[in-house]
């Protein structure tokens, strides 16, 4: 196996900066914790593909927009202009929406994936979201309903005219980045939702690896065995919100919490949106799933390395079922 020391070192260093504006207590070492996050994962983006620079430039400078503003508004907080409050709460907002690619500041995020590796695109997807989570429930903002609207509506209706996993899985993040700002004020409900949403994706991405398919027209026709592509059937089912499976139990945690908080336009586009979705990986499925496929006759024996991984996606729904009632 390779060992690469400088990968681990910037993976180190990664968390550390993820760590540290998890447990500051004021708004400059929060900023600086953003900083060792983003500088740490600029290296890791790289590969042989020759477009990977352009989207290492690209995600550079979308970052350091943000977190400029960020500086922005904590020089404005210092200053203690009492009629600056209202604009400082709206450029912090707009710094950390521009940092989790949420809607409307998207685009950037679509732009990025192609020529990126598996593992920086899962953990852009699923850990970069973590500091500027943590950083919005310190913020407390009210002015969230559009930026929650918008993604579930943008992201649900443009995922169905996809072709490409990557994308597809880039939406993906930005719908349930939306479902995840829904429930923001609760900070250990946020924090749920991402470790479930982070295990659907790496366990996808695991699948997408091994298949190696970049296309839908690629599942078409494929020389794997059926335990792997049941793997990847039930993960897409669950990234779809399908019950029994973890994803439905994230959207059901989600609905309560606006339930309880007597939000009852919020849910009506979830519901919709979901259904979109969830249509959208059905697709996917019934593609994979219904086509002819032919493998060679000792694949019949052997046994793959994640061959029960679909089962995962099955059993941790109990876990997550009491994790919810103890909430």
């Amino acid at each position: 196996m390779y060992f690469n020391s400088t990968k681990i070192l910037l993976v180190n260093t990664m968390m550390i900066g993820v760590i540290m504006v998890n447990c500051s207590n004021n708004w400059i070492s929060m900023w600086m914790g953003l900083e060792l996050v983003l500088m740490s994962f600029i290296p890791l983006m790289q590969n042989e593909n020759l477009l990977t620079s352009e989207s290492m430039i690209k995600y550079f400078i979308v970052q350091s927009i943000a977190s400029t503003m960020f500086l922005f508004s904590i020089t404005i907080m210092l200053v203690g202009d009492s009629m600056m409050t209202e604009l400082n709460e709206i450029i912090l907002t707009t710094s950390m929406l521009i940092k989790l690619g949420s809607a409307p500041f998207h685009s950037w995020v679509l732009m990025i994936l192609e020529p990126l590796s598996i593992l920086p695109l899962m953990t852009m997807l699923t850990i970069m979201k973590l500091p500027p989570l943590i950083v919005m429930h310190q913020i407390n903002t009210k002015i969230l309903t559009i930026p929650i609207l918008l993604g579930m509506i943008l992201s649900s209706v443009a995922c169905l005219n996809q072709t490409s996993i990557r994308k597809t899985l880039g939406y993906s993040s930005i719908y349930n980045t939306s479902l995840m700002m829904v429930i923001i004020p609760s900070i250990i409900e946020t924090m749920l939702f991402l470790t479930m949403y982070s295990f659907m994706m790496i366990t996808l991405g695991k699948s997408i690896k091994t298949l190696k398919i970049n296309y839908i027209n690629q599942m078409i026709t494929n020389n794997f065995n059926s335990w792997v592509k049941l793997t990847l059937w039930i993960n897409m089912l669950s990234m779809g919100g399908f019950p029994p499976l973890m994803g439905f139990f994230m959207k059901m945690m989600v609905m309560q919490k606006m339930i309880n908080e007597n939000q009852m336009f919020t849910p009506l586009f979830l519901v919709m949106t979901s259904m979109l979705v969830l249509l959208f990986y059905m697709r996917l499925t019934f593609t994979f799933m219904l086509t002819f496929h032919s493998f060679k006759k000792w694949m019949l024996l052997s046994k793959p390395a994640n061959q029960y991984m679909f089962v995962l996606n099955i059993a941790m729904t109990p876990l997550i079922c009491s994790s919810m009632i103890n909430l």
